[in-house]
C-alpha cells in the first residue's frame, strides 16, 4: 500500500511537473530571481567565493550540458519535485511557505552532507557559511518558483543558470568533473 501511494505521489507530483511548460509559468514564478542574484553576487564577492574570470578548460564547452543534469535537474527533481507537493498553494500561502522552508532546509543540509560523505575536496566550500547563505537563497527561490509555476523546469532553469554562470565566469568549482 505504501509503495502504491508513493508511486502515485511521484506520478502526480514529479511526473506532472515535468509536463508543465516553463514558458507558461506566470511571471511571479520568476519574481525572486533578481533577489537571489543580488544576494548571491553580494555575498559571493564579499566572501571571496566569486572571482571574475573565464573557465579555461578542455571540457568548458560541455559543462553547461553536464551542469544541467547534475546538479540542476537531479537536485531540483528531489528537493522541489519530490519534497514539495505540486499543489502546495492550495493549502494556503502560509503552509506553502512552510513547505518551501523545509525543502530549503533539507537542500542546505544536503550540501555539507554531500561533501562529508561523497566529495571531501568540496568540504571547505560546502561547509562555508557564506556559501550556505547562497544555497539557502537559491533554495527559497527555486522552491517559490516551483510552487507558483507547478513546473519542475522553472527551478531547474534557475539552478542551472546560477551554477553555470558561477562555474564558467565566477571561479566556481566544477563538481561534476574535477578540473
Amino acid at each position: 500500500m505504501v509503495l502504491a501511494h508513493t508511486a502515485k505521489y511521484l506520478r502526480d507530483n514529479l511526473g506532472r511537473s515535468f509536463l508543465a511548460s516553463p514558458f507558461r509559468a506566470p511571471l511571479k514564478a520568476w519574481a525572486l530571481v533578481p533577489v537571489f542574484a543580488i544576494i548571491a553576487i553580494s555575498v559571493g564577492f564579499s566572501a571571496g567565493l566569486f572571482q571574475l574570470g573565464w573557465l579555461n578548460s578542455p571540457i568548458t564547452p560541455v559543462l553547461p550540458i553536464l551542469l544541467f543534469v547534475f546538479p540542476s535537474l537531479l537536485e531540483e527533481a528531489f528537493f522541489r519535485g519530490v519534497l514539495i507537493p505540486r499543489n502546495a498553494l492550495a493549502s494556503g500561502p502560509g503552509k506553502a511557505a512552510c513547505i518551501v522552508a523545509i525543502s530549503t532546509l533539507v537542500f542546505v543540509v544536503w550540501h555539507p552532507f554531500n561533501a562529508l560523505l561523497f566529495n571531501p575536496t568540496a568540504i571547505p566550500l560546502f561547509l562555508d557559511p557564506w556559501f550556505l547563505v547562497i544555497v539557502c537563497a537559491m533554495g527559497v527561490t527555486c522552491g517559490w518558483a516551483y510552487v507558483v509555476s507547478r513546473s519542475i523546469w522553472v527551478p531547474v532553469i534557475i539552478h542551472w543558470a546560477a551554477v553555470t554562470v558561477w562555474v564558467l565566469f565566477l571561479g566556481g568549482r566544477n563538481l561534476v568533473l574535477e578540473l
